[in-house]
């Protein structure tokens, strides 16, 4: 059995480059290819978890920018009040990388950025959208843990969320899968948070999502049918009825159901992300 690649490896092996430029950071890939994608992650994540759509699309064809969301990894987080700041701050990512974005590919809470961006008018025109994980609702299980990072001492509940028996919780709940990649990956990644990135700044964009959830407006029939949507059937972070919300928002998007998947989808169902 062939030795299991790490993220970072990943990275290496596809001769990526960290870069940041004005408070956002990013690994950039294969940049002589005509093509572009742009890959934002989900609270809490980092551009380290999305090694492997990184080199999904890479050998695609495309050249990759996987991007720190603010307050992540190498990103700076600017104050932020409304929805229509993080599609600014969106927007002010795709400038300093200096590409024109043939896709831009979500997962989870960027997928709610991406879904105000695109309703808003924000996004360049004719480029194709594919949102992973979007969450319209969420379970009891995520507004617990939402309502227990709010309440706790910051320092406290930091270290609370970064202990062995939380982690190994947190990634047993997280994955639906039995892939030693995917769990290894996961495994990685939490070890990565822990010395990049601070509750507050997870907090701060998933308390947007709270109070001024996006989902509840629908986008523009001219926008829909660039839309992709990938969504896990046994997701723990957004509930069964997701793909009924997403369809009614956006009928005349596609959606791409993997039944037997949860909440990371860039781990564990990798080959749902289509060839645009």
């Amino acid at each position: 059995m062939p030795k299991i690649s790490t993220l970072k490896q990943i990275y290496e092996r596809l001769n990526c480059q960290e870069k940041t430029v004005n408070g956002v950071c990013w690994f950039e890939c294969n940049t002589n290819a005509d093509k572009t994608v742009v890959i934002f992650h989900g609270v809490t994540g980092g551009k380290i978890d999305m090694a492997p759509l990184a080199e999904r699309y890479v050998n695609f064809g495309y050249a990759v920018y996987a991007i720190d969301l603010p307050g992540h990894g190498g990103s700076l987080r600017p104050k932020f009040e409304s929805y229509d700041d993080l599609a600014d701050w969106l927007n002010y990512t795709l400038e300093q990388i200096g590409r024109f974005p043939d896709v831009i590919i979500s997962n989870s809470f960027s997928s709610s950025i991406l879904y105000h961006a695109l309703r808003t008018n924000k996004i360049p025109d004719h480029t194709k959208i594919i949102m992973a994980c979007p969450t319209p609702d969420t379970t009891i299980l995520a507004d617990a843990l939402q309502k227990i990072s709010n309440n706790l001492p910051e320092n406290f509940s930091w270290s609370v969320y970064n202990s062995r028996p939380i982690r190994g919780v947190r990634v047993a709940v997280a994955l639906k899968t039995r892939q030693k990649a995917a769990w290894n990956w996961l495994i990685e990644s939490e070890r990565y948070k822990k010395d990049n990135l601070t509750l507050r700044d997870s907090d701060i964009l998933t308390t947007l999502l709270y109070e001024n959830n996006p989902y509840v407006h629908g986008i523009a029939l001219e926008y829909q049918k660039r839309i992709t949507l990938i969504i896990g059937g046994k997701d723990n972070v957004a509930p069964p009825k997701t793909a009924s919300i997403m369809h009614e928002l956006l009928p005349e998007a596609r959606i791409i159901s993997v039944p037997a998947a949860g909440h990371i989808l860039h781990f564990e169902a990798l080959g749902a992300y289509p060839e645009p």
